[in-house]
């Protein structure tokens, strides 16, 4: 697939780029400090929230690519903001019913807690409640978007329990949530739940790509032999495996949004392919990152190893990539029979 970006996506990805700058020492920060809102993060909310809102949602009405495109720019920055966890518990609203305006303007800053076979993760306890684990940004959350088999509902602070706990990336903190109280049923969440993993997807793309330009940038610097080593054919051929697998999974993720967007009947399979590729290449990307930089690559000073700990992260949300690698041939096979 050959994707043509519009003017007006060029100009949100541009912006997005100059907001965010270079926020891998916020990553890294977040290894020693915890947590806390880079300078872009309110900047961010405020003026990228309606993206991929549909009018009849309350949104301005422009496309799930828009979206998409601001996140993967996000994400090849590995700034700590909340604004993917906002814009995927956005989706997961829209797809089904109409978005608080509050959170359209960032002013109320809201996160996914989901319950999907293979996602995150999910517990029952006592009651026959659920807890939704590994729910990003919880602890920082005016709200709640809380979807499960029964459909979405938007939850208060004061209508869960969350419990904060350990995260590989400390730059996504994640937290344990049980709703305390029901909420009014909001929709089906099946069309948001695809929104909000397309979301996923496109901060991984954008990972994968933060990963290949890093690896990219020293394997033209350091020099051996007198020469750069990304001149060698072993370390070359590593960048180029990582290009290609990065630029299918976001390739799959914009025909997704696509398909999404415009009620295709395999817009289920492409998201369930998408989310998976999108997770192979974030963390086949910063492996490759890793090993370009040789035996620096190993080590906490260098900056690899933060691509690798956002890719695992991520790639947990909202369906692990083995789950979603599973439901997409469940799928194509169920469409085969059907046809036969």
């Amino acid at each position: 697939m050959h994707a043509t970006f519009t003017r007006d996506q060029q100009d949100i990805a541009a912006t997005v780029r100059a907001m965010v700058g270079d926020e891998k020492t916020g990553a890294r920060a977040a290894l020693d400090e915890g947590w806390s809102a880079p300078s872009c993060d309110a900047a961010l909310l405020e003026g990228f929230s309606g993206l991929g809102v549909a009018e009849s949602a309350g949104g301005p009405g422009s496309s799930l690519v828009d979206l998409l495109v601001a996140v993967e720019a996000l994400g090849a920055s590995l700034v700590p903001s909340r604004f993917a966890a906002h814009a995927a518990a956005i989706q997961l609203l829209a797809g089904s019913g109409e978005v608080p305006e509050a959170a359209l303007e960032g002013q109320q800053v809201l996160t996914g807690a989901v319950v999907v076979p293979g996602a995150a993760g999910w517990a029952p306890t006592a009651g026959g409640t659920t807890t939704r684990t590994l729910v990003a940004h919880a602890e920082s959350a005016d709200a709640f978007v809380v979807a499960g088999t029964d459909g979405v509902r938007l939850l208060d602070r004061a209508s869960v329990e969350v419990r904060q706990r350990e995260s590989f990336d400390p730059a996504v903190p994640l937290a344990d949530v049980t709703p305390t109280a029901d909420g009014e049923l909001a929709g089906a969440g099946e069309a948001g739940l695809q929104r909000a993993t397309l979301v996923a997807a496109a901060e991984l793309s954008g990972v994968a790509q933060g990963a290949i330009d890093l690896a990219a940038e020293y394997a033209r610097n350091r020099h051996q032999f007198g020469r750069p080593i990304g001149s060698f054919q072993a370390v070359a051929f590593q960048l180029a495996e990582a290009v290609a697998v990065r630029k299918a999974a976001w390739d799959l993720s914009l025909y997704a949004a696509w398909a999404v967007d415009n009620a295709r009947p395999d817009a289920a399979i492409q998201v369930h392919a998408a989310k998976a590729a999108a997770g192979k290449a974030a963390v086949f990307a910063a492996e490759r990152c890793i090993q370009v930089h040789g035996g620096m690559g190993i080590t906490r000073e260098a900056d690899p190893h933060l691509f690798l700990r956002r890719a695992l992260v991520l790639d947990a949300s909202y369906g692990t990539g083995a789950w979603h690698r599973r439901r997409t041939g469940a799928l194509r096979v169920a469409d085969r029979r059907a046809s036969a």
